[in-house]
């Protein structure tokens, strides 16, 4: 019998998930199911005003999230909730931090991971940009795994797998934190381009989106490599915030060379977090960031699915670009 992969797994489980309380289940697929967001959900019946969020070059608010691939009952709990935030403070991005798409082809799956659960915040017009995950091959991308990463890309209307954006006073600068894009044979092209994108950069703030923690308490951990590779750069240009998902939590850390690094992935399931040297926050909790830049403030605001306020921290730019 062939050995299914975790996505064929999933999948599989989805299928069934009406009839798991039969007991047909071994141990350790109960165990994994558990972990995932499988029970149906509804979408949010909200109209958001169009266009409602203001831009300047000294002001933006944005959104972040990661790992919202499931479709499912708490995928739309968070959506929700983003949509909410629309309400109270508008934004025209959200920064979408890998994993769009669990349990099959993000071709079938597309309107149910991402247009049905968003359609409050597409309609308003807010842009997304997707920096691309693992899906379930770890930092290994797998023939299939990149396949749908093409298709990812080019349904999001994402220009490729690393690239820049600038949004009023913050520019973004997008990774592919995969072993093909930070640690294969071809890595040194991507941070050697990352290396330049922010020496070239004039704008006041520097966000770096990628899937894969460079610091991490959680289930997957600090990515193995990747404070060797990357972190020398960040610190060399100043960046300012980090964000990542990959790990189903919240965490925030305490600068580490100046840098703050944030994993927001609880968009649609949770995985245990601990602590460590470097943590100043973290929780187990489906969540997304509201982040408002003004000026020389950011001001950032984990949000839990419920609505109750998880985190909130303030950074101001850095100096001496």
């Amino acid at each position: 019998m062939p050995q299914l992969s975790r996505r064929q797994l999933l999948a599989a489980g989805l299928g069934v998930a009406g009839s798991l309380a039969g007991g047909g289940l071994s141990g350790s697929l109960w165990g994994t199911l558990g972990r995932e967001d499988l029970v149906p959900g509804d979408m949010a019946r909200l109209t958001l005003p169009a266009s409602a969020w203001t831009q300047s070059p000294d002001h933006l608010t944005f959104a972040a999230v990661g790992d919202t691939g499931s479709g499912g009952r708490q995928a739309m709990a968070v959506a929700e909730r983003m949509a909410r935030g629309y309400q109270d403070a508008p934004y025209g991005l959200v920064t979408h931090l890998g994993d769009l798409c669990y349990y099959g082809s993000v071709e079938d799956r597309f309107d149910d991971v991402f247009t049905r659960p968003m359609r409050p915040l597409i309609d308003a017009g807010v842009r997304f940009e997707l920096a691309i995950g693992n899906h379930d091959g770890a930092l290994h991308h797998s023939d299939a795994s990149l396949a749908e990463i093409d298709a990812e890309l080019r349904l999001l209307g994402t220009p490729a797998r690393n690239y820049t954006t600038s949004h009023g006073p913050v520019d973004f600068f997008y990774l592919d934190s995969s072993a093909p894009g930070l640690f294969g044979e071809d890595s040194t092209v991507q941070l050697e381009w990352l290396d330049d994108a922010l020496a070239s950069s004039t704008n006041q703030w520097k966000v770096v989106c990628m899937h894969h923690p460079i610091y991490s308490s959680g289930s997957h951990g600090s990515t193995p490599g990747a404070q060797e590779a990357v972190e020398p750069i960040l610190a060399r240009r100043a960046v300012d915030l980090v964000l990542t998902g990959h790990d189903h939590h919240y965490e925030r850390s305490r600068p580490v060379h100046g840098v703050t690094h944030v994993v927001s992935g609880g968009g649609c399931k949770t995985t245990p977090v601990g602590r460590s040297a470097t943590t100043a926050a973290a929780a187990s909790a489906l969540q997304y960031l509201h982040v408002d830049v003004a000026g020389d403030r950011l001001t950032g605001r984990a949000v839990r699915a419920d609505g109750r306020l998880l985190d909130r921290f303030q950074l101001r730019a850095r100096e001496g670009r």
